[in-house]
């Protein structure tokens, strides 16, 4: 065209790029946008590959490290990676480079069958990276590995030396001679993400030696490694860890903890879950790493004393979380109440020993908190409920699972939380069967809650659900299974009140029909989830009226028997069965 003859000279490559990258992230801009930038002439493909930031490729199959390859030779720019073996690069499409909006899968190999061979030839004779010998994982047979492996971290080091963040999820085939590869080539690099890969001790050393800017470290069900290759790893960039995961780690040991509280002054975020963690080491960590705002914690050997320093020692704490501590009593929460005045996110899980007095503790000292989880604290009652609702006025979510069945929760604790939470957006109360429809009609009257979870409470009947659809209109979740007497009712009342709302389980309800259904999807236009199994008075028209009456439907959980042949054809990508060929 004479026009692009006659504007293209005039463009520099400076002005051209931004151009390019004003595409890919303005608005409506996308992978179709850039892949016409690229088929202009030449030079705008190469300027479009040198804008593209951020990819995420697949791990498995045959190809993946000549995916790998191609994709670094390409875009060499790229400074965000994420490496999935969940996802397949067979054919090319499970690797597509993307920018920050997400984008579809494009395939990174020509399909010209002579460029194809040659590129394959390229491959074939590419230097084979000898292994650390003991950080490999056992292999079930003598065939070869069809997943990522050492040589196609090589390929991407070299690639993409300006590599800022790389997420390695599921890898395992990488060892550490990959890490030392990526540890030799990416010295930029911030943001590591290891998940369930199989690595040794020389790549963390090796990673840490290298990469000095290093803040985000996630370990989470890392294998192959020992505490040696931790405590390696902060010596070298400790002072540069903000952000370290080493949940579900049988390594790790107090070791590895008293390294970190050493070595890791500036650590922010902090996930440590291991059956071997004593006192000692989370003490370490309370003394050494003073800037901690958020810790996970699950270390059954650690009690009081190791609670205690958390307490006096992380006074900036904004989120904490103790899972399965059998040695955790009133006394540490408190100490954690007295000293972590700026705590606004607490999640206690099967904390045994916790009654209600450390949680009006934790209500009295801990004004400014706004998110409650606790699941399985069986020695909790409703005034600690109580103590909650009167002291912390900015509460916007409240979770509850009483999986023992033996906690009395019950209306006059929800009726305190509704009269001075007027914040809240999130309730769930799971199996509290002295909850009914008095607690919840305050909770409508007072809070306009997005997401609502009454699952297991027996109580609650089509009164107490339509004095939720008149006071909640922003609902978007709604879990209503179990709740043995609510009928049509409920759902014509929710139809009519709840018009946002995107997700609904109303399994193991008994007395819904199909005419339920009809006033539900009448008003309720945006549901993307339902879930409606054993619920005897369905039938297969229900199942219809769901499909055809939610344009949105992104999933439907119901028994296969019930879903006629014409329903499947219509709706078989969104259906999901329970109890399959029963």
């Amino acid at each position: 065209m004479r026009g692009a003859d006659l504007i293209n000279p005039a463009l520099p490559d400076e002005l051209l790029d931004d151009v390019i990258r004003r595409v890919g992230a303005g608005p409506g801009g996308g992978k179709r946008d850039l892949d016409a930038c690229a088929l202009v002439c030449r030079r705008w493909r190469r300027l479009e590959r040198a804008s593209r930031r951020s990819a995420l490729l697949a791990a498995s199959g045959e190809r993946a490290d000549e995916v790998i390859r191609l994709v670094a030779e390409r875009f060499p720019a790229l400074a965000d990676v994420s490496v999935d073996e969940r996802l397949t690069a067979a054919g090319g499409g499970g690797a597509a480079p993307r920018s920050r909006r997400p984008r579809q899968a494009r395939p990174v190999h020509s399909t010209s069958p002579f460029r194809r061979r040659r590129r394959l030839a390229v491959a074939s004779s590419a230097v084979h990276i000898a292994p650390f010998p003991l950080d490999q994982p056992a292999v079930d047979d003598g065939s070869e590995r069809s997943c990522l492996t050492d040589a196609g971290l090589a390929h991407l080091a070299r690639g993409c030396r300006g590599l800022e963040k790389l997420s390695l999820i599921w890898c395992s085939a990488i060892s550490s001679t990959g890490l030392v590869r990526i540890a030799e080539n990416c010295k930029n690099l911030t943001s590591l993400d290891l998940q369930a890969c199989y690595i040794g001790d020389p790549g963390l050393i090796a990673i840490g030696e290298g990469c000095k800017l290093l803040k985000n470290l996630n370990m989470r069900f890392v294998e192959g490694t020992t505490d040696e290759g931790l405590i390696g790893l902060v010596k070298s960039c400790g002072q540069s860890l903000v952000s370290l995961s080493v949940a579900t780690c049988v390594w790790l040991t107090d070791a590895s903890l008293r390294a970190v509280g050493s070595h890791c002054p500036n650590l922010e975020i902090l996930s440590v879950e291991s059956d071997r963690i004593q006192d000692d080491g989370v003490i370490s960590i309370a003394k050494g790493c003073r800037q901690l705002k958020t810790l996970k914690l699950q270390c059954i050997g650690a009690g009081d004393e190791a609670l205690d320093a958390i307490g006096l020692f992380c006074s900036l704490l904004e989120s904490l979380s103790l899972n399965k501590f059998e040695r955790f009593t009133d006394r540490s929460l408190s100490s954690i109440a007295k000293g972590c005045k700026n705590l606004t996110d607490l999640v206690l899980n099967d904390c045994q020993l916790l009654t209600d007095s450390s949680l009006e503790f934790v209500a009295r000292s801990c004004k400014q908190l706004a998110r409650l989880k606790i699941n399985g604290c069986q020695n909790m009652e409703t005034a600690a409920l109580e103590h909650i609702g009167r002291w912390c006025p900015f509460l916007e979510q409240f979770n509850y699972i009483n999986i023992f069945a033996l906690v009395e929760i019950g209306d006059k604790a929800l009726i305190s939380v509704a009269e001075n939470c007027k914040s809240l957006r999130e309730l769930t109360l799971q199996f509290c069967e002295r909850v009914s429809d008095a607690g919840l009609s305050a909770i409508a009257e007072n809070c306009s809650l997005r997401k609502l979870n009454l699952c297991g409470c027996t109580l609650i009947t089509d009164s107490g659900l339509t004095a939720i659809a008149r006071g909640c209109p922003d609902l978007v979740f709604l879990d209503i299974s179990v709740l043995r007497v609510i009928g049509d009712i409920a759902l014509a009342e929710i139809g009519e009140g709840c018009p946002k709302l995107k997700e609904i389980a109303l399994s193991h309800c008994p007395e819904v029909t199909d005419v339920g259904l009809g006033h539900l999807v009448r008003g309720c236009l945006q549901v993307e989830s339902c879930q409606m199994v054993y619920c005897r008075h369905i039938t297969s028209a229900g199942v219809a009226t769901i499909i055809s009456g939610c344009s949105r439907l992104k999933k439907l959980l119901v028994e296969e028997w019930k879903v006629s042949k014409r329903t499947r054809r219509r709706a078989g990508p969104v259906l999901s069965f329970l109890c399959t060929g029963l």
